[in-house]
């Protein structure tokens, strides 16, 4: 009896039933694509393999104390967060794969707090302005920007076209 109940449903909905399959295939297909778009996109550029570059830093600590740390070479298949790992005192909480990000979440003691927090910042050659990234440091590799920027700020907004640019009086894009 529950034999033939079982076939009657899966017989009356076999157009369902593939339907559904295909949206679920579908899904997975999509996501492994997308994972494989973001790991090819995050991944350091064929320049980059076995050379240095030379960058520059800026670190804001949003007290009027500004540091630049000039002319940095640096391994070109680093990322921006070995960089600033390098040279100053990082405090981050790590989140491992499938992204393996670090959020900044103090500098030199400097500590993010709910009012405040760090900033990354890259200047646009096209443009000789200054833009906050929409990428965090870990997926920053340095093919493309050579000046760079922690700034300490208020969270007044998530939206980052209203905030100040780390360097006062700078012109600033709101993207490259």
């Amino acid at each position: 009896m529950w034999s033939r109940l079982g076939s009657t449903v899966i017989g009356d909905h076999k157009v369902f039933f593939v339907i559904l399959f295909l949206v679920g295939a579908g899904i997975v297909a999509f996501q492994a694509g997308a994972y494989y778009y973001y790991q090819k996109s995050s991944a350091c550029p064929d320049p980059c393999q076995g050379s240095t570059v030379t960058v520059e830093i800026l670190l804001n600590y949003g007290n009027t104390t500004i540091q630049w740390i000039n002319r940095t070479d640096v391994p070109s298949n680093w990322n921006f967060y070995q960089l600033t790992n390098s040279i100053s005192n990082v405090q981050a909480t790590y989140y491992g794969p499938p992204t393996s990000e670090h959020l900044i979440t103090g500098i030199n003691g400097v500590q993010s707090n709910g009012q405040y927090f760090w900033s990354l910042w890259a200047v646009c050659e096209k443009s000789k302005a200054w833009f906050a990234t929409n990428v965090g440091a870990d997926a920053i590799h340095f093919a493309t920007y050579h000046t760079f920027a922690w700034n300490y700020q208020a969270t007044n907004s998530q939206d980052s076209s209203t905030w100040n640019a780390p360097v006062p009086g700078a012109s600033k894009v709101n993207m490259c």
